[in-house]
């Protein structure tokens, strides 16, 4: 132990650590529960705010019904006919008048070329159409132009075909309806209409049928036609047949939200209404706009709004991926969205109570979370003062023990993450926490036990033994893998001509040279002989095409060591010839000797063979002689001279032998 070390006892001892935790844990409470009860109000609040725009959206569905159930009862007391077109007219600029934010009002109308049983009572047959004589087609409409005028357009049969009268006037004007010159143009049937078609089959009367956001089709070649929300309904006028239809105006959805985020201003709500694709997968999209330069445009078909600079909470909600796979018939939703680092709470809510025209929509109600909070916060700001005072007085000390104990954990945990990679290099130094000093000396001990094995034991077999979590245990298994033995020729006559020490030096050169050139090549040193090298290769860890790695690492081994006997250090002594076998086969792997004393090697024949074939390079005149199994395998990239077949002492079969010669050329080896 270090004589002034700390200990963790003593660090986080006392009571008025107690003290403290336990005023933290009060304050956390309080906090937590105070702001989740605002929290709770603040999704009340906005709900109220949703369905309050939802009732006005409601309303203003129901605006446009009502004008639609007007004119069906004047048509169906008789008051105005059908076949009239100037009664007509008066009828329907009288309601578009007298309703807020109507676009446009029209009643297309057709004599039934016979009067068919199913029309007498409830219709029953899915999707019919009743079938029109060719006279008496007519439709009249009264819009508002983008001027602020009322137009009237009137389309009738003339001869073959079809024109259009259409005049306009001010509504604050007096006189006749038709004032001023009507300008006519050939025009197409108007009973041929999508409009008319889909409210007149007879599936469809007796109900109104609600379309979604549309370009006005009364004005084709304005550069910004109006948008409308129609709603449309078959009426039976004896013998003939009419649709009416009622288009509201955007501007009044835009009202209304633009209300909604008026009436809430005090606490900064941001109200629009979007709709989520009809015809498959996608985000939902703005409906309204949120500022009036945004632009209606059409958008797989549906027309929709993009604005063109959206504040930022809108541009955050439309980006965000909560408006992604709502269901249409419940869109509802709860998210709070980052606006420019500020947390902004957001309620997506469905317009359930709207007409069909509005499956998908819903109200978005966006608001700043501080505006629930902001008490709750000034709370908290005044009771951090004196709990600031108490931490300041026992916080301190704890803070900087807390920094000597991380820099202990710190040395403790780098030095443990470096011993999991095999790095046993030495680390001295202290944390000053004798708790902690201790287990860095242990480290360091056990740092110096592993030094010491790595030198005795494959640190790749160590490795795997890691890895697996086990111990060695007597034993091994069958193991295809490529043998090597060297030896130093002439060795015993150098060591007869130079000292011990000097023998040492150039012996352990040359040893380090070979390990090191063997281990960057897969190889498992299994021991060494005096001056001879044992090594295999694919174990303990599998190694693809080991034979060919085995023959380039030795003539990597040829190359390293004929820098180390050209370099200054190798001094006067003649370079060394080593001879090297290569043979693979299939031995006996694994921890072989007493069950206290074990020894990772290779057992069998062919460990034999393969020592065989390293002595036999003296009779042949060669360094390195390989046998058939180990060409066979490196013969497409190395280069080998057959030698023949050696009869070895135990084996009833000769074996071929090859010379290795170093790499095959390029062109040969592309040739093979």
């Amino acid at each position: 132990m270090t004589p002034c070390g700390l200990t963790l006892g003593r660090l986080f001892g006392g009571t008025a650590a107690v003290c403290v935790g336990v005023i933290a844990i009060a304050l956390t409470s309080f906090w937590r529960s105070s702001s989740a009860a605002a929290l709770e109000a603040s999704q009340r609040s906005r709900h109220e705010v949703a369905r309050g725009v939802e009732a006005q959206v409601a309303s203003e569905l129901a605006r446009a019904e009502r004008v639609l159930e007007t004119i069906e009862r004047a048509l169906g007391t008789g008051l105005v006919t059908g076949s009239e077109p100037a009664e007509l007219e008066a009828l329907l600029y009288t309601e578009l008048l007298a309703a807020p934010r109507l676009a446009e009002v029209t009643f297309t109308a057709a004599r039934l070329a016979e009067a068919p049983r199913e029309l007498e009572g409830a219709p029953d047959v899915e999707g019919a159409q009743p079938e029109l004589a060719a006279d008496g087609r007519l439709s009249v409409s009264v819009f508002w132009t983008a001027e602020g005028r009322v137009a009237t357009a009137w389309t009738e049969p003339r001869g073959s075909g079809f024109v259009e009268r259409r005049w306009s006037r001010d509504p604050a004007g007096e006189g006749p309806l038709r004032a001023g010159v009507a300008r006519v143009t050939p025009s197409s049937d108007p009973t041929s209409s999508l409009t008319f078609r889909a409210s007149a089959a007879l599936a469809q009367g007796g109900r109104p049928l609600w379309s979604d956001l549309h370009f006005s089709e009364l004005e084709p070649g304005a550069l910004a036609p109006p948008v409308v929300l129609t709603v449309q309904k078959a009426v039976r006028l004896g013998r003939a047949f009419g649709v009416v239809r009622v288009g509201l105006s955007m501007l009044g959805l835009d009202a209304i939200t633009a209300r909604a985020a008026g009436e809430n201003e005090g606490e900064a709500h941001r109200v629009v209404l979007l709709a989520v694709p009809a015809r498959g997968p996608g985000p939902a999209r703005l409906v309204t706009r949120s500022s009036p330069d945004d632009e209606p445009r059409s958008i797989d078909g549906e027309l929709r709004v993009v604005p063109r600079a959206p504040a930022p909470p809108i541009r955050v909600l439309l980006a965000s991926p909560i408006l992604d796979g709502l269901d249409p018939d419940r869109p509802a939703a709860e998210a709070e969205l980052d606006v420019d680092g500020e947390p902004w709470l957001a309620t997506l809510s469905p317009l359930s109570s709207a007409a069909a025209g509005t499956r998908g929509w819903l109200v978005a109600v966006l608001v700043p979370k501080r505006h629930y909070t902001r008490e709750l916060d000034a709370l908290g700001r005044a009771l951090s003062l004196p709990f600031a005072l108490t931490l300041g007085l026992v916080g301190s000390a704890s803070l900087a023990a807390l920094g000597v104990i991380r820099r202990g954990l710190a040395m403790l945990g780098g030095r443990t993450a470096r011993m999991r990679h095999f790095d046993f290099a030495a680390a001295p130094g202290r944390s000053g926490i004798s708790d902690i000093d201790d287990v860095l000396l242990d480290l360091e001990r056990a740092k110096t036990v592993a030094r010491a094995l790595c030198k005795y034991t494959p640190v790749a077999l160590v490795r795997r033994l890691y890895e697996d979590n086990r111990e060695p245990e007597l034993g091994g298994a069958l193991r295809e893998v490529t043998l090597m033995f060297s030896d130093i020729q002439g060795f015993t006559a150098l060591a007869e001509r130079l000292s011990p020490e000097r023998l040492a030096w150039h012996l352990g050169s040359y040893l380090e040279v070979m390990t090191r050139v063997l281990t960057q090549h897969g190889a498992t040193i299994d021991k060494y002989i005096g001056d001879a090298v044992m090594a295999f290769w694919n174990a303990p860890s599998p190694l693809e095409r080991h034979a060919l790695a085995a023959c380039r690492a030795v003539l990597a081994c040829q190359r390293e060591l004929a820098r180390l006997y050209a370099s200054p250090e190798w001094g006067d002594v003649p370079p060394l010839v080593t001879r090297f076998g290569l043979h693979r086969a299939s031995v006996l792997v694994g921890h072989f000797g007493a069950p206290t004393r074990l020894s990772y090697t290779a057992l069998g024949d062919g460990v034999n063979l393969a020592a065989r074939l390293e002595s036999a390079c003296k009779q042949y005149g060669v360094t390195v002689l390989v046998s058939g199994s180990v060409h066979a395998e490196a013969a497409d990239e190395l280069a080998f001279r057959p030698l023949g077949s050696l009869t070895v002492r135990g084996k009833s079969q000769a074996v071929d032998t090859y010379e290795l010669l170093g790499q095959r050329p390029l062109a040969a080896s592309g040739s093979k």
